[in-house]
């Protein structure tokens, strides 16, 4: 069951989430973040951010509910970041980029 969020979803480098999300901000967007791990505890300008779990399965497991939290938030753009894509995370890569769409330009 493929949930497909109602925000954009732009992929973008883990390092460059932050950075991409403040300008999104700026320029007037409601950005949702997923912070990849090593940034979980950074300070963001966004309308919403997720933490992504460390945890590959829990991350697959709260995936579609993440992005329905956003939507639910009102965010019209959500910036994420592709994990590796090694057992778990390959299967999250190609839920991010169905969600992503043919409309991702990043």
């Amino acid at each position: 069951s493929h949930y497909a969020p109602r925000a954009r979803v732009v992929l973008v480098d883990p390092e460059k989430v932050i950075a991409e999300a403040e300008l999104a901000q700026e320029l007037g967007h409601q950005v949702g973040v997923f912070l990849p791990t090593p940034f979980t505890d950074a300070p963001v300008k966004a309308h919403a951010v997720v933490a992504v779990p460390a945890s590959m399965a829990a991350y697959a497991r709260g995936l579609y509910g993440f992005l329905r939290e956003l939507d639910q938030q009102g965010c019209d753009l959500i910036i994420a970041s592709l994990p590796e894509e090694g057992g778990l995370g390959l299967a999250i890569a190609n839920r991010l980029r169905r969600a992503a769409g043919p409309r991702s330009t990043a």
